[in-house]
């Protein structure tokens, strides 16, 4: 069995949606001076490597606490995107060429290479997303889910996003600010995503891996 790691470092002054609140982690107490060390940390639901859940759009939307861990976990996909330039699309008639795959799979993961710009001012410039048609056509498969190793789904000055909600409300969970998915199979791994267990959820930071096994 082999465990990649997929999930951004979180740590103080990290990347984040712009307008949200910027991530803290301040240590509480010290080994040397208090027998035991503990951080108080400070960030949204939706900062680092993170989880979308049906409750960041709709009041009716599947949330962390109330949804079974099992949404959180299944056959991953990888989809390579290679050379989209901004502003790239990710558009239905290039997803229609994985069609077979598609059916097979639990998790889309979209890598597009963006995680490169992590910590840099070009991450949030012309980030790949997919546009309104694909995001439909996802929709006519099984998805638990579907990541992208950039910061959003829908592009920065969105106001309505369009591919959002066209995802979260057919359940499907969005994972963003995926890393390291270069370093996957196209197929033949499990991905998980396991959120915190908040009441009333609308996202939460996660430890998102693929695992290989020879049984998958």
């Amino acid at each position: 069995m082999q465990v990649i790691d997929l999930t951004h470092i979180m740590e103080t002054g990290m990347p984040v949606f712009p307008g949200s609140p910027k991530a803290s982690l301040e240590k509480m107490a010290h080994l040397e001076a208090d027998g035991y060390d503990e951080t108080y940390l400070q960030f949204s639901s939706h900062t680092g490597t993170h989880i979308d859940c049906g409750r960041h759009f709709y009041n009716s939307g599947f949330d962390t606490c109330a949804a079974s861990p099992e949404k959180f976990y299944g056959f991953g996909l990888v989809i390579n995107c290679p050379g989209l330039e901004p502003p790239g699309l990710i558009v239905k008639s290039y997803l229609q060429t994985y069609e077979d795959k598609l059916k097979r799979a639990d998790f889309i993961l979209f890598h597009t290479g963006w995680n490169r710009f992590w910590g840099m001012a070009d991450y949030f410039r012309g980030f790949p997303v997919l546009d309104r048609e694909a995001a439909q056509y996802l929709t006519d498969f099984h998805l638990k889910g579907t990541g992208i190793d950039a910061i959003s789904f829908d592009p920065l000055e969105s106001r309505d996003f369009p591919v959002h909600k066209t995802l979260l409300s057919s359940g499907i969970v969005l994972i963003e600010n995926l890393t390291n998915l270069e370093t996957l199979p196209e197929e033949g791994f499990i991905f998980c995503c396991f959120p915190l267990k908040i009441k009333e959820g609308d996202g939460s930071p996660v430890r998102a891996v693929g695992i290989i096994t020879k049984d998958v």
